[in-house]
């Protein structure tokens, strides 16, 4: 099967490149600098194509199925979500038009493109749509992209949890300082969906072979959500560390992520910590109803919390980021 993967160095992305050549796959990854692969490794049926969003190279003759990834999770300012994951979903699809491609098209979407819940009740797909951010609502407006086209080509939409696993940072700073024995927390409970990497990526890989109706949209999710303390003594308990929790009220994690913002115009570099997330967080709970695909797909997660956090922390610890 000929695939093409955006966001293919990412920590998602390397890792999907990794089971499409294991499975066959002749896979075409879309790259920004060919000199820098980050996890993506040079391999046989491997074919880098050089270019972004919006300067899109050739793309493959005979192209399959596309695993749409690449988009931005953090950043520096608001509209920047909106170029990159509204213009740069609807810049791809525009171009497999043009080329007069229609692939399977699996597009990589998230929890907060849908809605939070108000009392830890698991969301549905099917209710209306609330983003509590700006990166919410600019992933909500790149599933419009893609749905514009449902009738045109074969598109399905997977809403993801919380990703955790070997090469991710988002949850790094949260076990860095579990490793040092603090675990910070909030004065109200955070409920969250969580996914493990190699789930997702089976998710992801599932829908280049199964047959679906094009234009849904499907949570993808472990069963049960955690607590962010949950998360953190989790992680403290494979670590064999002690840990004190220090609660900050969500005012000041807030005013945190403000000043966070500030610094990160500063130097240029979008932190994970800012005002985008802090509104998602404020939301409390967000959990994901996971019967749709798993009763339309066939989709169950695989791995356990306790299991796939331990690799994580062992990946973390075997190459110095802990």
């Amino acid at each position: 099967m000929i695939s093409l993967v955006t966001g293919a160095t990412g920590f998602i992305g390397s890792r999907l490149v990794e089971r499409l050549l294991a499975a066959g796959h002749r896979v075409h990854a879309l790259v920004r600098n060919p000199a820098k692969l980050s996890w993506l490794k040079q391999a046989e049926n491997l074919v880098l194509l050089e270019g972004d969003l919006f300067n899109l190279p050739d793309l493959p003759a005979g192209c399959q199925v596309v695993f749409h990834l690449a988009g931005l999770t953090k950043a520096l300012k608001p509209r920047d979500y909106y170029t990159v994951n509204q213009g740069g979903t609807a810049s791809l699809l525009e171009k497999l038009e043009k080329d007069g491609l229609a692939p399977r098209f699996v597009h990589l979407s998230s929890l907060a493109a849908g809605s939070p819940s108000a009392d830890g009740t698991p969301v549905r797909e099917d209710e209306p749509p609330c983003p509590a951010s700006p990166y919410g609502h600019s992933k909500l407006l790149a599933e419009e992209e893609v749905l514009k086209r449902k009738n045109r080509m074969e598109v399905i939409i997977l809403r993801a949890a919380a990703i955790y696993g070997p090469r991710d940072s988002d949850f790094l700073q949260l076990f860095r300082m579990v490793n040092k024995g603090w675990l910070p927390a909030f004065s109200r409970e955070l409920l969250m969906s969580l996914c493990y990497l190699d789930d997702l990526v089976r998710a992801l890989e599932l829908c280049a072979n199964v047959p679906f109706k094009s234009g849904e949209i499907y949570n993808v999710a472990d069963p049960v959500p955690r607590s962010w303390e949950e998360i953190g003594l989790e992680a403290a308990r494979i670590l064999g560390r002690k840990v004190k929790t220090v609660r900050f009220p969500l005012w000041l994690v807030r005013g945190a992520s403000g000043v966070s913002e500030v610094f990160s115009r500063i130097s240029g570099r979008p932190s994970a910590l800012n005002l985008s997330k802090c509104r998602d967080m404020e939301k409390l709970f967000w959990v994901a109803d996971i019967q749709k695909i798993k009763h339309d797909l066939g989709f169950e997660t695989a791995w356990s919390f306790p299991e796939a956090l331990k690799v994580t922390l062992d990946w973390y610890l075997e190459n110095n980021w802990l």
